[in-house]
């Protein structure tokens, strides 16, 4: 089984919990890559499963998908930067800053720069990292703005997240992947199903905060 860093980030602690209670751990073997590297993956076989972002408009169909939960994209902000002091900030304004975002391991980057293209706007990247955690740091010291989804938005309370409201956000959904000849049965199937409830659960836990 495959998995993008962003999604495991978030739901490989809820995933692994039930693969260890139903004794499955000796026969699943995980790993994290970006998500086109998941998807040649399970197209070539060497992978049976992946839980990936993608963007809906590439996926192959060779490829059976099941949505689990879509994306959203956000800018993430000091409450001293200028743009988390105005009423209704926008995505252009915003480009007038610098900002960090996550490298080409997570599908922001690609979404981050495709919305910069809709306005013809070169973005200013000052860094580009592995790390939300290295994100939310510089956007603290309020060095760069930075963009986000609510799958690797940072639990600190001291940011701002601001909505992206005045451009078209390409549609993202975090996908259950495999091969559409592969009938899922057996141990296939049961992990299949293990992934699908942790993600019904973990949006009904959302929708009750």
């Amino acid at each position: 089984m495959g998995i993008e860093p962003s999604v495991s980030e978030h739901y490989l602690p809820a995933l692994t919990k039930p693969i260890l209670e139903q004794d499955l751990l000796s026969s699943v073997h995980t790993v994290e890559m970006s998500a086109n590297q998941l998807v040649k993956q399970v197209l070539g076989g060497q992978l049976d499963l992946a839980i990936s972002g993608n963007l809906d408009q590439t996926l192959d169909e060779r490829l059976a998908v099941t949505p689990l939960r879509p994306f959203e994209f956000k800018i993430l902000a000091s409450p001293d930067h200028p743009l988390a002091k105005m009423d209704h900030p926008t995505f252009e304004e915003a480009l007038k800053s610098p900002f960090v975002i996550l490298n080409d391991t997570y599908l922001n980057k690609l979404v981050f720069h495709q919305l910069a293209e809709q306005l013809s706007i070169k973005p200013q990247v000052l860094f580009e990292s592995d790390s939300s955690t290295l994100v939310s740091g510089l956007v603290r010291e309020d060095l760069a703005l930075g963009f986000i989804s609510d799958i690797t938005a940072p639990a600190e309370s001291d940011l701002v997240e601001i909505p992206i409201e005045d451009i078209q956000v390409p549609s993202v959904h975090i996908n259950l992947i495999r091969r559409a000849h592969q009938f899922p049965i057996g141990l296939f199937k049961t992990v299949m199903d293990i992934i699908e409830k942790t993600f019904d659960e973990d949006e009904a836990v959302q929708q009750q905060k």
